[in-house]
Parts: structure tokens; sequence; C-alpha cells
């Protein structure tokens, strides 16, 4: 068997001569001690021509071509900063809106001559409802009426909660002291004048209701014309205050009144800031309807109550959870009451520590972590790893010789 030589370049002499062929320059290995500073850029490098000598070896075989050789993964550099950490939890929740309300007939009942339309919203001053073409007016407090408002009565907390709202309306009684006097009475007269009401300086049960603030109405069981009896619900509706219902599992993340969450709304990017409101004390299976649980957990309309309907569990499960509440700084977009959001949920902190980008880590033969200062001979420094948070992309270390604007190497690509 024989082999063919390739055709000698053109010029070069017969196909038998003999040239002498350059012999490779011999260059002496390098020391120890450069061999143990070579960057971590050289170590990477290395790597990529191994895996492209690799794919060239492919060419040996019949068909096979040289592919392009990838470059070289990119060494940027970070600084190691001091700074607070934090490690989150993500969860899922429902936009609402918090309270959930129910304003009863107080009267001796009738017939119903008005109601708002859903998603009305009802504020101080302005009827709930009319009966017999009585308006029924919310006015604001977290003490249901249960007594009529007359001249001598007895004064009460109630007393003082109708004289700020007649303040609030522009009828001032004088201080609120919650004493019924001529005062309270005149202001009584000269709403009920404004209000194109038969003026008597009092009010009778059931002419007023009480609610913590604005009501956004949610149902109206009856219809105009409809007869209906005292105690009978008539309108129920939320607060205007946008929130977060989120069922949290038994043993699963533990959350605080007041602590600050992140929340991610239906559209997948937008991310507003919350704080928690209100937990539950006793797991309960997720369900209901109506408003999320009011954050302060008082107030209630004349005769009604407030409900603690939470929505319905996000994720289907009907075993026992317990309810937080989240109050947002931001308003719902409209359409979107309901719409499933995600609630980041801080589980653990670090404040002050230093911290470096997680893709500046080594990972030592010997187990553990270490960094590579920047420059052409940074020198690799042992460190201890801590608290991660995957919302920076930052981990806290620990190591001798780490300081806060110490350039480190970070891989990149």
């Amino acid at each position: 068997m024989s082999t063919s030589s390739p055709d000698p370049a053109p010029g070069t002499g017969p196909a038998d001569a003999e040239t002498p062929l350059p012999q490779p320059r011999r260059t002496a290995p390098p020391s120890s001690l450069a061999r143990g500073r070579r960057p971590l850029a050289m170590a990477v490098t290395g790597v990529a021509l191994a895996a492209a000598a690799g794919f060239a070896a492919r060419g040996l075989w019949p068909g096979g071509t040289y592919p392009r050789v990838a470059p070289a993964v990119t060494v940027a550099t970070a600084m190691v900063v001091r700074t607070d950490l934090s490690a989150r939890q993500a969860v899922a929740g429902t936009l609402g809106y918090q309270g959930a309300f129910t304003v009863d007939c107080e009267s001796d009942g009738g017939i119903i001559t008005w109601l708002p339309a859903a998603g009305e919203v009802v504020r101080r001053g302005q009827p709930l409802f009319a009966v017999d073409g009585q308006p029924v007016t919310l006015l604001y407090g977290s003490l249901p009426a249960w007594r009529p408002f007359v001249p001598g009565m007895t004064a009460g907390p109630d007393v003082r909660q109708l004289q700020r709202n007649l303040a609030a309306l522009g009828f001032g009684p004088g201080p609120a002291d919650g004493v019924f006097g001529s005062a309270t009475e005149l202001a009584v007269q000269r709403w009920q004048l404004a209000s194109g009401e038969t003026v008597t300086g009092a009010i009778p049960l059931g002419a007023v209701a009480f609610l913590p603030g604005a009501l956004r109405v949610t149902t109206t069981p009856g219809q105009p014309g409809a007869p209906v009896t005292p105690g009978a619900s008539v309108v129920s509706g939320t607060s205007l205050t946008a929130g977060v219902q989120v069922w949290l599992p038994v043993g699963g993340p533990s959350v605080r009144r007041g602590d600050q969450v992140s929340v991610t709304m239906p559209d997948g990017t937008t991310t507003v800031p919350g704080a928690v409101a209100a937990v539950g004390t006793v797991a309960a299976v997720p369900g209901g309807s109506g408003g999320l649980t009011s954050g302060n957990g008082q107030g209630g309309a004349s005769g009604g109550s407030q409900g603690g309907g939470a929505g319905s569990d996000p994720s289907g499960s009907q075993s026992a959870a317990i309810s937080v509440t989240i109050t947002i700084r931001a308003p719902i977009p409209a359409g979107l009451d309901q719409a499933p959001v995600q609630v980041s949920i801080t589980q653990q902190r670090a404040d002050g520590v230093l911290a470096v980008p997680v893709t500046a880590l080594l990972a030592r033969a010997g187990g553990g972590y270490a960094v590579q200062a920047a420059g052409p001979h940074g020198r690799v420094i042992p460190v201890t790893t801590g608290l991660f948070d995957g919302t920076s992309g930052l981990v806290a270390v620990t190591g001798a010789g780490l300081a806060a604007g110490l350039p480190v190497a970070v891989a990149q690509g």
C-alpha cells in the first residue's frame, strides 16, 4: 500500500527533492510560580480551546469539516460591596379590595325605592339606599348605630362619632364631646335642611349607617320596588383600599403585620411595594366571597356585619391555611379585580454584609469557593458564602483580604 505526496508548490523544484522541514521552537516550561498566577481568563480560554480541538477532530471522519472556534468566555469586573441582602419566597395571591361590608335595613321596613349600581362608590354624606323614599346616609366611623340620635340622649362615643361627621360635612356642632346638646341639635337641623329632608333635629335609628370609609358597591340583593324587612341585607361592598389576599399553608412562610413585601401585578412585569396589614390567627379552608379581610378588623354598618371572606385559594387547594391581607400602594387596573398576582415574601435578611455577584464565585478543587481579584496577577481569595439574594444576584461572602471596593473577576458569556 502506498500513499501519494502532495504536489509541490510551483517553482520549488522536483517532487522528490528533499527540503529541510522547519524545526519547532522549543521554550522552557513556565515556573510553578507563574503557573499559579494564571488568571481566570487563561483557565477559561484553555477549556474553550480543548473543546474546539475536540470538535476539530471530527474532521478526520469522511466529509468532516472544521467548525469555527467559539470565542473564549469574557471576564468582566465587579466591586465587592457592603449592602443589605434578603432571601425571598414567591407565593400566589389574589388582587382585590380590602374589607367586606354589608348594610342592613334597620328601619321598620318598607319598599326599596332606590339602590346604587354595582361598582358605584358611596362616600360620606351620600345615600346608600332608600326605603319608602327615605334615604339611608353613609357616615364614617367604627361604631354601628344602635339607638336614635335625639336631644338630651345619654352622652356616648356614638354621639361623638356623629359630631365628627357633622363637622366633616360642614355643619360643625362645636366640640366633639359626645353630648347631644343644643349645638348638636342645630347642626343636625342645618344638615337636614341642606339635604332636603324633614327638619327635626333628631335622627331616627336606621336613617344613617356607619362604615370605616367609602363603600365600593359589589352587590344589592334586592331590587327597587321589592319589599324589605327589618334586618334584611340591602347593600354589600368593599373599601377602596387595594390589597392582595394570600393563603399561607400551616408551617409555611412566616409573616407579621407590618412586614414589607413585593407584589408582581397581573401583567407579569409591574412590581409594586406592599405591606402585611393583617394575619389570620386560626387556620381555615380558603374560600368565601367579598373583599379582603380588613386590616383594622373594626367597623360595620348599622345593623350590618363586616365579612371575613378572602376569596378563592389561587392554588385550588382546600387544605387549611392562614389568611394574610396585604395592602399595596397602587390602584387596581380596570377589570383586574380578583386577578392572580405573585407576592414575594422576605424570609431572611442580612444587613451590612460584604457581597459579590454570584458569577464571581470560583469552585475550589478541595471544596468551597473563592473569588479572584481583578487584574493580570489577581490573587485568589478563599471565601465563605452566606445569604443569597435572588433579586439582586448578590451573595454574602467573608474572607481574609476582602473589603468593600475591591474589584473581582466576574465570568460572562
